[in-house]
């Protein structure tokens, strides 16, 4: 099948393509969910560990990072040469697991080890689930292929602050993480009896070995290609932006507009989930239609939906009133979601055959290690410079005053105050990163050379 695709003579799904592809989105739904589960929780879980927003960034930040960064190429190599759907399975049991144990953290430091372990686990999801869409789907099929499996991106963010919102005000933050959790690990056993490696079959089938691979040989391939350093830096600066401004958004509309937990949650489905749903598949569908030879569409659709993101969250993060915000917010996100599907295809169409898995895994770290891990950070740390400058006394008399973001008596309100001026700083800071992606994105398309298989 994957041979006949590939030479362009199957212009129709085949039925096993839809399950694969099904199978991928609900395991990616579950990395996204597993993820962004956090950052409906993140005020609920301030007040009850008395953190900052640094040690929030963190949280979100480096310790999903760090693990997901250190595990993702080693698991690559490994995709390249074993049974995908097994790495699969097993990483979608550790990271499930470790998402449930979140909502046993007693203190900042059990939470932290926590996140580690869900950011091990999920740093095997992209490039063995990406690989095998591009194994099942030829180059020209791959935008709307990709779009599919990028779709779990907005459904998680239409699921995870709705689900959060609701399971937090009614049984507390640390039910949401098991509830959201523990499934997982009965979908990792489905997942490993129902779907199969095509290129193990292949293999079998023609009596041939893994194909070696040489690492620093892929990975001077990739730096050799102009188009290829554009796109990770590209990818750097989007995961920077995207990652700080998501995951503040629901803290930001509970502490600038007074919001309730499940109604940030609402917000935050509206504008990150179902927004991020129509920009993933307007994505697909324009990055195939207009690909051409080089496929430079996959490129110059994120540049455009980069800067476009930009100048809207801009516009979002000093509205007056949430209505208007939150439309800017739905605005925005459909224009970050524009390359979802678009830039995964990128990534495989400028990379050989034998290492498809490897390339995902680069391109992941730049999203994290480069994006998600500093994104946060950022936003967090400039939110608690700016609350302690704007709260008299200094970050001593803030930080003291005002524990979990929060204060009693009279300083209640100066806390709050303060605290929602440090959240805007924060977010208006991040939110210039997109013009950086939308350059890089640029240099990108203008480098591409290579034509499509």
């Amino acid at each position: 099948m994957t041979a006949t695709a590939e030479a362009g003579g199957r212009a129709r799904w085949t039925r096993y393509q839809v399950f694969v592809l099904a199978a991928l989105v609900l395991v990616n739904g579950f990395n996204y969910l597993d993820r962004a589960i956090l950052n409906i929780l993140q005020e609920p879980i301030k007040a009850d560990l008395a953190l900052t927003d640094t040690q929030l960034g963190m949280i979100s930040g480096p310790a999903f990072a760090i693990l997901y960064t250190l595990a993702s190429v080693p698991i690559a190599r490994w995709a390249q040469r074993g049974d995908r759907t097994t790495i699969l399975s097993l990483a979608l049991a550790i990271w499930s697991g470790a998402t449930a144990a979140c909502g046993a953290a007693m203190s900042y430091v059990h939470l932290f080890v926590s996140r580690l372990f869900v950011g091990l686990g999920e740093g095997a999801c992209s490039p063995t689930s990406y690989s095998l869409v591009a194994d099942y789907f030829p180059a020209r099929q791959r935008g709307m292929a990709m779009a599919a499996i990028s779709a779990s991106i907005p459904i998680a963010g239409f699921v995870a602050p709705l689900a959060g919102g609701f399971i937090a005000h009614e049984w507390g933050w640390r039910w949401a993480f098991v509830i959201v959790g523990l499934p997982g690990v009965a979908l990792a056993v489905a997942l490993k009896a129902t779907l199969r490696d095509p290129r193990k079959a292949g293999r079998a089938a023609a009596g041939e070995a893994a194909r070696p691979s040489n690492f620093l040989a892929d990975i001077r391939l990739l730096a050799a290609n102009r188009a290829f350093v554009f796109f990770f830096f590209a990818n750097a600066f989007m995961g920077m932006a995207i990652s700080g401004t998501n995951v503040f958004t629901a803290s930001y509309f509970i502490r600038q507009y007074g919001m309730s937990l499940r109604e940030a949650g609402v917000i935050v489905a509206l504008g990150l989930g179902l927004a991020g749903l129509a920009g993933t598949f307007l994505g697909g569908f324009l990055s195939d239609r207009f690909a051409g030879e080089r496929g430079r569409s996959y490129l110059i659709l994120p540049s455009v939906g980069a800067g476009l993101a930009g100048c809207l969250f801009l516009v979002t993060f000093t509205r007056e009133i949430w209505p208007v915000a939150l439309a800017f917010l739905i605005l925005a996100n459909v224009a970050t979601d524009l390359k979802n599907a678009t830039v995964l295809a990128a990534a495989q169409n400028m990379s050989p055959d034998h290492m498809r898995p490897t390339t995902a895994a680069v391109t992941m770290i730049a999203v994290t290690l480069l994006g998600t891990a500093i994104g946060p950070l950022i936003v967090g740390t400039l939110s608690d410079l700016t609350a302690a400058r704007e709260f008299a006394g200094g970050l001593g008399d803030f930080a003291a005053a005002c524990p979990g973001g929060r204060g009693a008596g009279a300083a209640a309100a100066a806390c709050a105050e303060a605290s929602a001026a440090g959240m805007r700083a924060g977010l208006l800071a991040i939110s210039g990163v997109y013009f950086a992606a939308m350059t890089m994105f640029g240099l990108s398309a203008w480098a591409l050379k290579e034509r499509l298989n």
